[in-house]
């Protein structure tokens, strides 16, 4: 559901007033006029009133048993359980509107609409999906999703409350030398600020330690707030301790809590606030209260994830490494190929594993364009066996042109598709591949680092393959028949293999300290390759390793594993760079998370991010470690959840990752409980905005003062005043934004 061109199909913006034809139950159709930011509640209300007028009226049941269904500018039926929405905010294909009474769990129902909502496409959309690997994915995903919002809700209330209000510090908790000079003796003076009982705002300003803790703070507050009561000092402290952890602090103004117990001065606002030479403003707030207000989350199962999973089939296995075969693929045809003014077209195609070609490339041969059939088998320089479970046939049909005696070579669309499927099988059979349109600018006839998988635009040109087959179906080997080949060929390295001196180690030290971009050398990767054993003692080295590593040989991949084993963590910095798309194997990828996992930081989490959510792109599967990673500790921490939802949400228009992320955002969805809403103001905020911004980019040829006039009378409007006031910003979730303020736009009109 992208944001809308319309309110109506056709329209920008709805008239004032619409009528609506409403089918009713009982076949009678009435005839509506409502205003555009009637809400579904009203228009029903009236529709009730008008019905009475109509033939069959004792035929209906109460109007709550009814909910509305329409057709939107998607061209999707779509449920209308939520009877706040304005009728402008529908985007409905037409002004009609049908009465039916709700089937199936309608809770279930009112969350898929609003998760719908949320990440801009149907639910149902994922129900039809036949893909077994997004079925399975879909599964695995919210099974991960249930299990971290069990753990998040299943402790202390503090515990939940940290989730809420994630605190947010710095890493050190040693104040850097600038910092340390403003303060006057290491003492920081902060202002808190108390609510009476009567709505009275009282401020008192206490000097504390760089080092105190919160409830230092607040004990300091009380004892200042105690002296205008007729009490001993000995009562007074006593006083004061009993009550310090009857209370949080707050700071003024944003939803951000000093929850947890770190010195004050590790705070990244009271941090700010010495920076800036200001006073933290803080407010004491009841303990009690805050977590009442917490959201309890319970995670509703979706009723296709309480089915039990199909039953995998029996089916007799080989290992590949008993296949005895050179790989060839046979390419047959293709469809959808819309081209002009060239001579001939071919298929190009390569095995890549992550950026290297595992063997040179192979080109059909050259056909006319108005009947592009190959039924072609092409042979490549590479064994069945040494196949790395990563690798990746990537495949580009391009056109031939003659001009002036010389040949011009074009991609015209490409497509790339893993040799093994999600459940390790390697690729046999028939396989159809739809192709996307070269990027532009791309001047490369092979894309190898792009998305795997079939576009999923059925329009688009199509290549249909043909596998061999080998009797029964061919594995990738298991991790126990890697380890003791692994060992066999290691014992026969180990004789040939001369001891390192003292040249080789320097010289391996300064590869290994050269910056990651710089270019290795065949006989620099050959070294690093036989002192591998060396480079355990450096552990930032992997990735050079890496790439010397021959991924076309199962020897050196087998034995790659195995150092594994033994690798030691890497820091945060490496295991992010091993997730970059020339890293492709699945278990250094494997690896680099759980590296990850045991290493960052919500705050270091929060600065990679983006990062993140980048390099999914790269996993060759929907179902990866590092999409259970991301959802787990969005689900632990509320901050990083927002901007993961929107770092996903922003791409949600590329069909390359829509169903990955858009799988990824559902399963977040789910676990945010009553959060939900109010992503889904932010959205409908954001749309808002888009939308006008589009009618006045339109507008160019109106005078800014009228293009002013314009939108200072849209916003007024009810349903726009509505969406763009009081939610949490997009840009940071701790800021509420309150009340739109139009009084400079009115006074410049």
């Amino acid at each position: 559901m992208p944001p809308s061109s319309g309110e109506l199909w056709g329209h920008h913006l709805m008239p004032p007033t619409i009528t609506i034809d409403c089918l009713m139950p009982t076949g009678i159709i009435i005839p509506l006029t409502c205003v555009r930011d009637a809400t579904l509640e009203t228009v029903k209300s009236d529709l009730w009133h008008e019905a009475k007028r109509y033939p069959l009226f004792h035929k209906l049941g109460e109007q709550c048993s009814y909910i509305f269904v329409s057709i939107t500018q998607d061209a999707e039926k779509e449920e209308f359980y939520d009877e706040s929405r304005r009728l402008c905010d529908l985007r409905l294909f037409q002004p009609i509107l049908k009465v039916v009474e709700p089937k199936g769990n309608k809770e279930e129902k009112m969350l898929n609409s609003e998760i719908g909502l949320a990440i801009g496409m149907p639910v149902h959309e994922f129900d039809e999906m036949k893909d077994a690997e997004v079925i399975e994915f879909r599964r695995s995903i919210l099974s991960v999703c249930k299990e971290a919002v069990e753990a998040r809700d299943s402790g202390a209330e503090d515990k939940l409350a940290s989730y809420v209000y994630p605190p947010e510090i710095e890493n050190s908790r040693e104040l850097p030398p600038n910092l340390e000079k403003k303060l006057d003796k290491g003492l920081v003076i902060v202002c808190v600020w108390v609510l009476s009982p009567t709505g009275e705002k009282q401020k008192y300003t206490v000097k504390v330690s760089k080092d105190a803790y919160p409830e230092s703070v607040t004990q300091e507050a009380i004892l200042k707030k105690l002296k205008c009561m007729k009490m001993t000092k000995e009562q007074q402290q006593l006083c004061a301790r009993e009550h310090q952890h009857s209370y949080l602090l707050k700071v003024c103004g944003i939803d951000q809590y000093l929850l947890e117990r770190f010195p004050i001065s590790q705070y990244k606002y009271v941090r700010n606030c010495i920076a800036k030479g200001e006073i933290p403003q803080l407010m004491l707030m009841s303990k009690e209260g805050v977590c009442n207000s917490l959201p309890h989350c319970e995670f509703h199962m979706p009723s296709f994830l309480r089915r039990p999973p199909p039953a995998p089939a029996n089916e007799e296995t080989m290992s590949l490494w008993n296949v005895d075969a050179m790989l060839r693929i046979r390419i047959l045809w293709a469809t959808y190929v819309n081209v002009r003014d060239v001579d001939k077209i071919y298929v190009k195609t390569g095995i890549f594993h992550g950026t290297e070609p595992l063997c040179q490339t192979r080109d059909t041969s050259q056909v006319v364009f108005s009947n592009p059939k190959w039924e072609e088998w092409l042979e490549y320089d590479l064994f069945v066996p040494d196949i790395p479970r990563s690798a990746r046939l990537c495949l580009s049909v391009c056109s031939v042109s003659r001009r002036k005696r010389r040949e011009e070579h074009c991609a015209i669309a490409w497509g790339n598709i893993n040799l093994f499927d999600y459940r390790e099988k390697l690729l046999t059979d028939r396989v159809s591949v739809h192709l996307w349109a070269m990027p532009k600018g791309m001047d490369e006839l092979l894309n190898p680092i792009d998305t795997t998988g079939s576009n999923p635009n059925k329009d688009s040109p199509c290549l249909e393959l043909e596998f061999d087959r080998f009797g029964s179906t061919v594995v990738f080997p298991s991790m126990e028949e890697v380890e003791d080949f692994a060992i066999f060929v290691s014992k026969l390295d180990r004789e040939e293999r001369k001891p390192a001196d003292i040249s080789d180690i320097d010289m391996l030290k300064e590869i290994i300290e050269r910056d990651p971009l710089s270019d290795i050398s065949e006989q620099e990767k050959e070294l690093l390759w036989r002192l591998r054993k060396e480079c355990l003692t450096i552990p930032d080295s992997l990735p050079k390793l890496l790439e010397a590593v021959k991924w076309n040989s199962r020897d050196e991949v087998s034995q790659v594993y195995i150092l594994f084993k033994e690798w030691p963590q890497v820091s945060p910095e490496v295991a992010l760079e091993l997730l970059d798309c020339k890293y492709a194997d699945k278990v250094v990828r494997e690896h680099a998370v759980l590296w990850l996992d045991s290493s960052l930081t919500d705050d270091l989490m929060s600065q990679y991010l983006l990062q993140l959510v980048q390099v999914l792109k790269y996993e060759s599967y929907l179902d990866n470690n590092l999409a259970k990673l991301l959802i787990r500790r969005a689900l632990s921490n509320r901050k990083i959840g927002h901007f993961f939802f929107w770092h996903l949400k922003s791409e949600m228009h590329d069909p390359a990752v829509a169903t990955r992320f858009g799988l990824m955002l559902e399963a977040y969805c789910r676990g945010v409980g009553s959060h939900l809403k109010s992503i889904v103001r932010q959205v409908e905020a954001l749309e808002k905005l888009t939308k006008l911004t589009g009618i006045l980019r339109e507008r160019k040829d109106d005078t800014q003062k009228e293009r002013l006039k314009f939108l200072y009378e849209q916003v007024q409007q009810a349903d726009y005043l509505e969406a763009l006031q009081n939610f949490p910003s997009p840009l940071n979730n701790n800021h509420v934004l309150g009340n739109l303020m139009l009084v400079y736009v009115c006074n410049f009109i």
